[in-house]
């Protein structure tokens, strides 16, 4: 008989708590309804909807993030709408039609990795994304191959090419089948602040109606020709050169699922799938001007001055491309982190941070500082303490840094080193980088591992570098040595100084190697 009543009694405990958990997430439901988030009205009332985090901009970084820090739990949570991190997202977004843009298009395999642990990996099936497993790397006619070190990784992790707008498609779409994410068009056109704190943001709706939208956190991701970031960093924007942008269609690279770089005069040629018929190719153009299109003058350059450094295999394509005049060219932008720190408010992306494409890594950067900002928000239930939140967020620009930094610092000083110049010494330095990748083993393989972000280390980042620089200066003394290559190899490691102490200098050498000694590395979070 005690038996039946201790089995009855554990019954309806449990029956009781099914019921006041299903009643609580069917009042979440309700107050999450678009109904009660549509309202331009409610939204310009503080705190009229509830919304934990504003996000401007949905690209990569705004989708992502949107994602992630409004996905639930799956299994036994989801059926309640138990949140993950409990966050309702509100994310505006000038155009939510598909974006055409000729960069975006490469995912190393470090992003990649993001991607899995974000949860977002089947944002780059059904889009026809290609796999890259390395790079070949021509000058001069001869060519090397260079893989990717994927032997200790799951064998779905590799580099993924596709068109730029289907993945962010992809990213929108997944980030809106979330409840308590809302996407809403419109043009963000300033921060709204009072006594230095950031409360939400003014913007203009797809109709041209003027709204407000407040939230305990606002985060910027509106790319590289963001209009607020000089409120919460200090952009010192580089132009370094321009791509000038073609698709190749039906034509066969020299070594399938790689990206193909042609060390070019003046500067580097690309080479990669976006789709099972079509190959990226980019040009760069040193400087921030590139030939005309409309009187023809690009056509001509791409034609005399390009097209004759072509692999002999795309040649007929590229050629045939320029004919049919789809000739698309962007700046390549450069600009160090550098944050104020603002209560409220919080740079991420192109918007915070760029580098040059050269090494397709800014969407990994963006996806490993979600990651880190995922982690950093996890345990706070309460993002209205401004200051305190400032202060404890600190410590996202010094724990993005070995991954962010390693790329950055790479994408610089590759971009230097590839191209074309008069120089002897870096006529030198640029040999020698052909020839050490070239030697195979771990001379390839250690700065592949640097580029493609699987091993995101600085120090090994210069170890590299420097050795690159002394095997040049080898070259240079062997058989026999001579005044001439010992006063050529001094310049060649000045050269090489020259190019990558700068690029240190930008992103703070304390933050990139010596991290733990920055007091924000170990703030708490603040008690919510």
């Amino acid at each position: 008989m005690a038996d039946q009543y201790l089995l009855g009694t554990i019954m309806a405990s449990i029956l009781m708590f099914f019921l006041l958990v299903g009643f609580w997430g069917c009042k979440r439901k309700a107050h999450l309804a678009p109904g009660n988030r549509s309202s331009c009205g409610i939204r310009a009332e503080k705190g009229g909807t509830g919304t934990d985090v504003i996000v401007v901009g949905a690209g990569v970084a705004g989708s992502a993030l949107a994602y992630t820090l409004g996905k639930v739990r799956r299994a036994f949570a989801s059926l309640f709408d138990f949140p993950e991190d409990g966050r309702r997202v509100h994310v505006i977004e000038r155009d939510l039609s598909e974006p055409d843009r000729i960069v975006g298009e490469l995912l190393q395999p470090g992003g990649y990795l993001k991607l899995l642990e974000l949860g977002l990996e089947d944002c780059v099936g059904e889009i026809d994304a290609q796999r890259i497993v390395g790079y070949a790397l021509f000058k001069d006619g001869k060519g090397t191959r260079l893989s990717y070190p994927l032997e200790k990784q799951h064998a779905d992790v590799a580099g993924r090419s596709f068109h730029n707008g289907r993945f962010i498609q992809r990213m929108r779409e997944k980030a809106a089948s979330l409840a308590n994410v809302q996407q809403e068009q419109g043009t963000v056109t300033s921060l709204i602040e009072e006594n230095g704190t950031v409360k939400g943001v003014v913007y203009k709706t797809k109709s041209g109606e003027e709204c407000k939208a407040f939230a305990p956190l606002t985060i910027v991701c509106d790319g590289c020709f963001s209009n607020l970031r000089r409120r919460l960093c200090s952009p010192k924007v580089d132009v370094p050169s321009c791509f000038v942008g073609l698709v190749l269609e039906n034509c066969l690279l020299p070594f399938p699922n790689h990206g193909h770089v042609i060390l070019g005069d003046p500067s580097p040629i690309l080479f990669y799938p976006i789709s099972s018929t079509e190959v990226r190719c980019l040009v760069d153009i040193p400087g921030n001007k590139v030939p005309s299109v409309a009187n023809g003058e690009m056509a001509n350059y791409l034609k005399t001055v390009v097209a004759p450094q072509v692999p002999i295999e795309l040649h007929a394509a590229f050629i045939e491309a320029i004919d049919k005049g789809n000739i698309r060219s962007m700046p390549n932008r450069s600009m160090p982190a550098a944050p104020h720190p603002t209560p409220g408010a919080l740079l991420l992306g192109d918007a915070f941070n760029m580098r040059h494409p050269l090494t397709g890594g800014g969407m990994t950067v963006a996806l490993s500082d979600i990651v880190v900002l995922r982690d950093l928000l996890r345990p706070l239930h309460d993002l209205h303490d401004a200051s305190s939140l400032c202060k404890y967020l600190e410590s996202f620009y010094t724990l993005r840094k070995p991954v962010a930094s390693t790329i950055n610092t790479l994408a610089g000083a590759l971009y230097k080193v590839f191209s074309a110049s008069p120089d002897r010494a870096r006529i030198e330095m640029r040999q020698a980088c052909f020839d050490y990748l070239s030697l195979g083993g771990i001379y390839s393989s250690g700065p592949i591992a640097l580029l493609s972000g699987l091993n995101p280390r600085p120090m090994s980042l210069v170890a590299h570098f420097f050795a690159v620089a002394v095997y040049g200066v080898g070259r240079l003394l062997l058989p026999f040595p001579s005044l001439k290559g010992l006063w050529i190899g001094a310049r060649l490691i000045s050269s090489a100084s020259g190019i990558i102490f700068p690029i240190i200098k930008a992103e703070g050498v304390r933050q990139m190697f010596l991290p733990a000694t920055v007091p924000a590395y170990y703030r708490v979070p603040p008690p919510s």
